[in-house]
């Protein structure tokens, strides 16, 4: 029998519980990043201000407070929020190369376990994690479809 070459879509979500949960967390991870990268920058920006010798008078330091504070705000809420889609995205990617072909193998696996033997082998794209043990897999199967024995 001729295999059939899987094609997966980038968006499609094989594995839900394994992508979407990991997904939020390096999103919030990041967002937790540049939460404390903000902070430590407006300290740093303000700490150095209050060292200046003109700006004694407490009316120019809050005036530029306020215009650091709405610096950054724009800069992290900009910066930021690309950032984390950006990462939530390229995360998801990832994840998905890894769950999706253990997922589908998990399936068949299931499916042999139950007595169905897959009618043809399984074939992972040569970037998937799981080609080696795919491999193996379908040895096993063409062993058991040949009758041989095991001990």
């Amino acid at each position: 029998m001729k295999a059939k070459k899987f094609k997966r879509s980038f968006w499609r979500v094989v594995n839900p519980d394994v992508e979407v949960k990991y997904t939020l967390v390096v999103a919030w991870l990041i967002i937790l990043v540049f939460l404390i990268s903000g902070l430590v920058t407006y300290l740093t920006i303000w700490n150095n201000l209050l060292v200046l010798p003109q700006l004694t008078q407490p009316e120019h330091l809050l005036i530029i407070q306020k215009k650091i504070l709405k610096l950054l705000g724009v800069e992290f809420l900009l910066g930021g929020l690309l950032v984390v889609v950006m990462a939530a995205i390229l995360q998801f990617r990832i994840l998905h190369r890894i769950s999706g072909p253990l997922h589908r193998l998990e399936k068949v696996i299931q499916d042999v376990a139950s007595g169905k033997l897959p009618k043809t082998p399984i074939i992972l794209r040569k970037k998937d994690l799981y080609s080696d043990l795919t491999d193996a897999f379908n040895r096993l199967v063409d062993r058991i479809r040949a009758g041989d024995k095991f001990e």
